[in-house]
């Protein structure tokens, strides 16, 4: 068992050998414009495709996770299950689904479109966990547009909140020591777009010793608490793999530095090193660092993103393996929000076309 990322670019994943592709579970790709190359049929690899705008003047951006111990006798496959295109063998299964609201709708008016989007798509999901046998979800990747817009008396990350819990909930999933990482970001004109990674080893859930457990944050907060942890850890027989979930400037639960991009992203580097710092407790050795893991990073607004970049330079010392994107956060405070992955990284690959 082995699990890899690495970066590069749409048009560099055409030019990869071909065992470098049968390797390949999937992509998550962001692009400045909302047309590009759909290489799904040509390479058999599903892919989630983002339209936000990569802010280090990159046209584009993919992660591709890979699992590089495929054999002959068991090659990953390609199928379809309701709305979900995934890839998968025995070990892992990366999926995406995308769901516009407006055919979600089911006539119930107390139930905002987007809701029963999330719902739908949270529901399909379990039922392929169940389906094929994958018992663990190690991380979730949700994108919407208006992320911070009201509509139904609620905000819309609120109203995906509820969605999402209760198919949960109707699945029997909710089990807050196996929740899994995640991520909730807002784009320009987009379905919901949901990326999913799951397994059949058990991940260890990871939470930060300086914020309350988001399962845990008080009502006002929206009436559905947020069903992720802080991180998914996952030992395996090669390498460890670390999964940090959106991380802000949150402390207890309360955002920090309103309105200072600068100490907002000192803050979330600090609660990153405290789950970092955990994850390496649990370990029992010091495996993981800021130096060693690679970052995605949203900013709110396109203008903040060299403050952003140098803070992190500044506080983690030198080179920064990361990737930033324009998209919008959970809070209507919050200007940054921070995901990473530690573990088996490749080096990010910059292919010219």
């Amino acid at each position: 068992m082995a699990l890899q990322t690495t970066y590069m670019s749409s048009s560099g994943i055409f030019q990869q050998i071909h065992p470098w592709q049968k390797n390949a579970l999937g992509a998550i790709c962001f692009m400045e414009s909302s047309v590009g190359v759909n290489f799904e049929e040509s390479v058999e690899i599903p892919r989630l495709q983002l339209h936000a705008p990569i802010l280090d003047g990159a046209e584009d951006a993919c992660e591709i996770w890979l699992n590089n111990t495929t054999l002959a006798s068991k090659p990953l496959r390609l199928d379809s299950y309701g709305a979900i295109r995934y890839r998968f063998n025995d070990e892992f299964l990366f999926g995406r689904i995308t769901l516009c609201e407006s055919e979600s709708q089911q006539g119930e008016a107390d139930i905002s479109p987007l809701q029963q989007a999330t719902e739908s798509a949270y529901r399909q999901i379990f039922a392929l966990m169940n389906s094929l046998d994958y018992p663990y979800a190690y991380r979730f990747w949700n994108y919407m547009a208006n992320i911070n817009g009201i509509s139904h008396g609620l905000e819309r990350y609120r109203q995906f909140n509820v969605g999402r819990k209760d198919a949960f909930l109707a699945s029997g999933h909710e089990v807050r020591d196996q929740l899994p990482a995640a991520c909730a970001l807002g784009l320009v004109d987009t379905p919901l777009n949901i990326a999913f990674l799951l397994g059949r080893k058990a991940p260890i859930a990871i939470e930060n010793p300086r914020q309350v457990s988001a399962y845990e944050y008080p009502e006002e907060y929206g009436p559905s608490t947020p069903s992720f942890s802080r991180a998914t850890l996952l030992r395996t027989e090669t390498d460890d793999m670390l999964f940090i979930s959106g991380t802000a400037s949150i402390v207890g639960h309360q955002t920090l530095h309103q309105s200072d991009v600068v100490a907002q992203t000192r803050e979330t580097l600090a609660n990153l090193d405290a789950v970092i710092t955990e994850a390496n407790r649990i370990l029992n050795k010091k495996q993981f660092n800021l130096q060693n893991i690679f970052f995605r990073v949203y900013v709110r607004h396109t203008a903040d993103f060299p403050l952003v970049r140098n803070e992190m330079q500044r506080y983690i010392g030198g080179t920064i393996k990361a990737v930033f994107v324009q998209a919008d956060i959970c809070r209507q405070e919050l200007l940054l929000e921070i995901e990473a992955t530690a573990g088996h990284i490749l080096e990010l690959v910059c292919t010219q076309p």
